[in-house]
């Protein structure tokens, strides 16, 4: 709802509501306008702890004012009228107290007094019928249970009460507010047989047992409340069972004090105090939560005003309050240390309570310093960044009192609040002059003034800090358990090499050279018997250990080639690609065919295109293939490319082994391609790695 737009409430409602707020008003206004004139020019002296316009001032009219304007934005909602009802009822009681009391004084118990006290205490019946149905249900007016509602209607019985006192009491029933001490006034319709009632329906009348009914209703209602009905309810609370102590203490014993002695002139103090808290936390209520769907378009700052104001006026007059109470029974120097001895005695509590406004107005405030240092000391312990995000974000809201904010990065991010709207200010998170995220704050009422910025670029460069510890942390890690990984597979690929080596070993030269001495053997027998001629078997001996030699070439080619060793990558490669049946091209850099590498660089290079060759010839059927060899700032570049099929279903464990002792030297090996386009592998080997 828009600020202002409680208005439009008042065309939406019918006429009867538009009729009772101006009743009331009117009602109302001057019932206060009488209270404080008769006040001013008729009182004979201070009344009360608080003097003749202490309880008005302080009590009826700031009641009064909330429940007029509340009810004009808000005319058909019940709280509003029952506010108005009881602002109005306590306005016409504080209104004819006076008048009523020194027509008596003048005229004495005529015919027109029991009248008179009759409107007395109906005024003071209606406001707490009102009050009670306004705080039991508290906050928007509605009650959950059938139970409830039924003890809320039945305390509009208490109605009956006065007209029950004129009928079962023999004398009226005076209130000590209205003259005390009472006089004893004949009832004009007292009922003889009525009699035996007349006790517990002045107790009913005396002992306010609608105060029951609240306490009740109102504890119940506040411990089944969810966390957010509770912090609307709170402050209420604390406020009404105040009041029920403070007024059910006077009406215990305020008729046993005539000379009012000064604990119980405080005391009704206190009593003032606690009534004017009812539309203050009203006030509060509209402000931080928007009570009644009213959205107030009022600064916090005018709202805090108000209520120091406020804390002033009931400070002075508690410190006012000793020395009017004993005003006429001590000396005026007396009376004034007194009054200032009072006053530095409730300095404390006026410390509090502007401290507790402040906390109602504008929440907790916080130590910016205190803020920052905390923030930094959080980072020490945060490793990730699903701690550090959330913690950043709910630092950010606390400092700045944003609605939202959220921490963005392009890999993670955290909100606290609830994000609605562009967000009204943003800061991005820099580290060595790359930007890796942003804070965005949403709106702020005031917006942001410049403390708050740097506050926000000071938190905003420590957490960048951070988060960038913290990434590089995450890839470190990362990094390591890939190293680990990664010789792991060394390991396990080396002992897979020597175990065929042995194996072909075994299966190859070795049987070949048992079967060349068994030979040789044969041989012998063969010469010594003259089955055989010398040459002939020479003949034999020496192709079979030809073929020998060449197994063992063969062997000692897959392990590495001689021709790596002695001629270098560029020869070595052609060497391979000719034993292929494939058309294989070799494109290699000007000067690289005579230039050596190093022995590390040029044996990863060379398994590297052997591996790759292998697999287009046996998955890719490709009729060709090309290998690029080049030499560019200080890296060995190597590609192997083919038109086949493309990749199947994984690159194959010789790729991964070949991945790891490329990444061992600190190169880098990439797999890529698509089904039908081909593939290609490609390795960058810095030639730094080189060893020899």
């Amino acid at each position: 709802m828009a600020p202002g737009s409680g208005r439009a409430h008042n065309s939406d409602v019918p006429t009867w509501p538009r009729i009772a707020w101006i009743t009331g008003t009117v009602v109302g206004g001057a019932g206060l306008a009488a209270a404080v004139g008769t006040r001013l020019f008729l009182a004979t002296g201070a009344h009360g702890a608080l003097g003749g316009l202490g309880w008005v001032l302080l009590g009826v009219a700031p009641m009064y004012g909330v429940a007029v304007w509340l009810t004009r934005r808000r005319p058909d909602h019940p709280q509003a009228r029952r506010m108005l009802l009881m602002s109005t009822a306590l306005a016409v009681n504080a209104g004819i107290e006076i008048p009523i009391r020194q027509a008596f004084e003048a005229y004495g118990p005529g015919g027109w007094f029991w009248p008179a006290n009759l409107v007395y205490q109906y005024s003071g019946v209606l406001a707490l019928i009102a009050g009670v149905l306004l705080l039991a249900s508290f906050p928007d007016g509605v009650v959950e249970r059938p139970w409830q509602r039924r003890v809320l209607g039945a305390v509009w019985l208490h109605l009956a009460v006065p007209v029950l006192l004129l009928l079962t009491r023999p004398h009226l029933v005076i209130d000590v507010f209205l003259i005390n001490p009472p006089p004893l006034v004949p009832s004009p319709f007292a009922v003889s047989w009525l009699t035996p009632l007349g006790g517990p329906v002045e107790s009913l009348y005396v002992g306010y047992f609608g105060a029951a009914a609240l306490v009740s209703l109102l504890f119940v209602r506040f411990v089944q409340a969810d966390a957010e009905l509770r912090a609307r309810m709170r402050l209420m609370l604390y406020v009404t069972v105040g009041l029920i102590v403070a007024f059910g203490v006077l009406a215990t014993v305020q008729d046993r004090f005539p000379q009012n002695p000064v604990w119980l002139q405080l005391l009704r103090g206190a009593s003032v105090v606690l009534l004017a808290m009812v539309p203050v936390s009203v006030v509060i209520g509209v402000v931080r939560h928007r009570l009644y769907d009213i959205d107030l378009a009022i600064r916090r700052s005018v709202t805090f005003g108000l209520l120091s104001l406020g804390i002033a006026a009931v400070y002075m007059g508690l410190s006012a309050a000793p020395g009017l109470a004993l005003g006429d029974q001590i000396p005026v120097e007396v009376a004034v240390v007194l009054t200032i001895a009072a006053a530095a005695a409730f300095q404390p509590v006026r410390r509090r309570l502007e401290k507790l406004a402040d906390r109602l107005v504008f929440g907790e405030r916080v130590n910016r310093y205190e803020l920052v240092a905390r923030f930094g000391a959080g980072l020490e312990q945060t490793v990730e960044l699903a701690d550090l995000l959330p913690r950043l974000a709910d630092t950010v809201h606390e400092g700045l009192a944003a609605d939202w904010v959220r921490v963005t990065l392009p890999s993670a991010h955290a909100v606290a609040g609830r994000p609605a709207g562009e967000p009204a200010l943003t800061v991005p998170l820099e580290r060595a002059g790359e930007t890796i995220g942003r804070i965005e704050c949403g709106q702020k009422e005031g917006g942001y003034p410049a403390a708050d910025r740097e506050l926000l670029a000071t938190l905003a460069g420590q957490a960048a800090t951070a988060i960038a510890n913290v990434q590089l942390t995450a890839r470190l890690a990362e990094q390591v358990d890939e190293l680990a990984r990664s010789r792991t597979r060394i390991i396990t690929a080396q002992d897979t090499e020597r175990r065929r080596i042995e194996q072909d070993l075994h299966d190859g030269a070795q049987q070949q050279i048992v079967a060349l001495i068994m030979k040789m053997r044969l041989a012998r027998n063969q010469l010594g018997r003259g089955e055989r001629t010398a040459d002939a078997v020479l003949d034999e001996l020496q192709n079979d250990a030809r073929e020998l030699l060449a197994d063992l070439r063969e062997l000692a080619h897959g392990i590495h080639p001689p021709v790596l060793s002695d001629r270098g990558l560029v020869a070595a490669v052609e060497a391979r690609t000719d034993r292929l049946p494939l058309d294989v091209t070799v494109q290699a850099s000007p000067g690289l065919r005579e230039r050596r590498l190093g022995a590390d660089v040029e044996g990863a290079a060379y398994f590297v295109v052997c591996e790759a060759l292998t697999n287009v010839v046996k998955h890719s059927a490709a009729t060709n293939a090309l290998v690029g060899l080049s030499v560019s700032n200080g890296h060995l570049e190597v590609d192997v490319r083919d038109e086949g099929v493309g990749l199947g279903s994984g690159t194959g464990q010789g790729l991964t082994n070949l991945r790891d002792r490329v990444e061992a030297l600190g190169g880098n090996l990439t797999v890529s391609g698509a089904p039908g386009a081909g593939a290609r592998v490609h390795a960058d080997l810095p030639l730094g790695a080189a060893h020899g």
